[in-house]
């Protein structure tokens, strides 16, 4: 039995598209390391995310907070790593992106406002309880990743840490969907 019997083809060509708009400017940048040196593969980064989020936008037909917030922090970050001849600035963005991240998915739940839902029901219409159960899952996903980028950024060298990222971005994608399929409740009409 698949891991998508429960999804229709529609679905999954929207969890595909909003998939490859998130990961998309991430692997372009892992794939530009390794054959240009780490600024001009941070400048790459810097344009492709802008390219994706206005993708994005297109796709749609509202305003990706979350490509925004993405956005911004690659834009800032990648800056600093350029100008100040600092690759550490783009590792930290993905520190400072994960705990934000792990932090602003609990203060929704505390307040019962799931952002997940509001930024991705149009994609994947679920049930609430789905999103919360999904939601709990990414808090400690996303703190995860915050403790251990932090901890090779701080303890190995440029090229481990990239090799790091890399099992990190397959390692997300496939929490990611199993996440989905353990957490998926369709929405009764």
């Amino acid at each position: 039995m698949s891991i998508f019997h429960k999804f229709s083809k529609t679905t999954l060509k929207k969890i595909f598209i909003a998939g490859l708009l998130e990961f998309g400017p991430i692997l372009i940048f892992l794939a530009s390391f390794h054959y240009l040196h780490v600024y001009k593969a941070t400048f790459i980064l810097m344009i492709v995310t802008i390219i994706s989020t206005v993708v994005t936008y297109r796709v749609q037909k509202r305003l990706p907070y979350l490509a925004l917030y993405v956005a911004f922090l690659t834009l800032v970050f990648g800056y600093m790593t350029i100008l100040h001849r600092q690759p550490k600035f783009i590792q930290m963005r993905d520190t400072l992106y994960d705990t934000t991240s792990a932090l602003t998915l609990l203060i929704g739940l505390m307040i019962n406002v799931s952002f997940l839902k509001l930024a991705f029901h149009e994609v994947l219409p679920m049930t609430t309880r789905a999103w919360n159960k999904i939601t709990y899952m990414w808090v400690g996903f996303f703190i995860l990743l915050a403790i251990s980028n932090e901890y090779v950024r701080r303890t190995m060298t440029l090229a481990e840490w990239f090799d790091f990222k890399s099992v990190m971005v397959f390692a997300t994608i496939i929490f990611g969907l199993i996440a989905l399929y353990i957490a998926y409740e369709k929405v009764e009409h």
